[in-house]
């Protein structure tokens, strides 16, 4: 077996045994996704409606169901490694009686000849648990159409120190058991450290929920953080015209992104804002003469994200997108 493939087999049973978000049916708080496409809608003027959706990693659905539920006459094919996972989508399915969406198992990493292509591609926390995100985008980025658009969201490296340092110290406690999720859990729970203050799902309503979160936040068998720096080394090996940081979320809040001094904000939604941060003349005059990835690099180390929301397009993307805050945001690859 490879290091690859070992990778991918700890993940697919970590996953059996704790699906994520939930093993139930009957978890509500599941809009996040559906929100942020909403948002990308309003601002962009790019409707999501008589599209094909592929959403890489759906695991147990409920994001996913969520927004083929809306977006009804729209096409989606869900993924992923996990049998349980996708017995749980399933039912979601049948749940909510759509018709609009096809779970099936596939691992990306083996290739993606046999999916098609898709007007858009979701991969929403789980690029980042791949044995090799770099491989795993370029293949995601085969699936484009050539006005394709493929939204990413990546944990932050900077605003998830905190988390990794409890992360190691439930490591070097299992020392050999580190597979032993149940004992984890009880291991997080003395320490008290199940206090989720980052990222996107911090809502549940019982213990099985709560251990699902312990597991994916704090005992994952595999995980990459980034920084502005390594997201834009991970596009600079895709396929794509080139990316922008949509969002990120720092602490529990998020922030629609933007690194330019004048905010145009349109929508009544937190949006970052450098000259609330820097406050003086010298200083945003300084930051008004850097070049856009020093930019990111200042917002970055002042906002200290724990997760971005990333979007890469193809040229013919790049060219009917009418989103001014994309655009400027936007850093060309090729």
């Amino acid at each position: 077996m490879t290091k690859d493939d070992s990778i991918t087999q700890k993940v697919k049973d970590m996953y059996k045994k704790y699906p994520y978000p939930s093993p139930s049916t009957d978890i509500s708080q599941t809009n996040e996704l559906l929100n942020l496409l909403r948002i990308f809608e309003l601002e962009s003027e790019i409707k999501l409606e008589n599209k094909s959706i592929f959403d890489a990693g759906s695991g147990s659905g409920h994001r996913i169901t969520n927004v083929a539920q809306y977006f009804k006459k729209s096409t989606f094919l869900g993924i992923d490694i996990s049998e349980k996972s996708l017995s749980i989508a399933n039912k979601l399915k049948k749940l909510k009686k759509l018709q609009n969406i096809e779970f099936k198992k596939y691992n990306i990493m083996n290739g993606v000849k046999t999916l098609g292509k898709f007007d858009v591609v979701l991969c929403m926390g789980v690029l980042h648990h791949l044995s090799n995100p770099e491989k795993g985008l370029q293949m995601l980025s085969k699936t484009l159409k050539d006005d394709g658009i493929i939204f990413l969201y990546l944990y932050g490296k900077l605003g998830g120190h905190k988390r990794m340092l409890n992360k190691e110290i439930i490591s070097i406690l299992l020392d050999k058991e580190k597979s032993n999720y149940d004992f984890g859990i009880k291991l997080v729970r003395d320490l008290d450290l199940n206090k989720f203050d980052y990222g996107w799902n911090i809502n549940f309503s019982n213990k099985k929920e709560e251990d699902a979160l312990i597991v994916d936040s704090l005992l994952h068998a595999n995980e990459f953080l980034y920084d502005c720096k390594d997201i834009d080394n991970l596009f600079k090996k895709s396929n794509l015209y080139g990316y922008a940081i949509f969002g990120i979320t720092a602490g529990t809040e998020g922030y629609l992104f933007d690194a330019s001094i004048t905010n145009d904000k349109k929508l009544p939604i937190l949006q970052t804002n450098i000259a609330e941060k820097l406050k003086t003349k010298r200083s945003l005059s300084c930051y008004e003469s850097l070049n856009l990835k020093d930019r990111l690099r200042i917002i970055d180390l002042i906002y200290e994200p724990n997760g971005y929301t990333v979007i890469g397009l193809t040229r013919n993307a790049y060219e009917k997108l009418s989103n001014k805050r994309i655009k400027r945001n936007f850093i060309k690859i090729k």
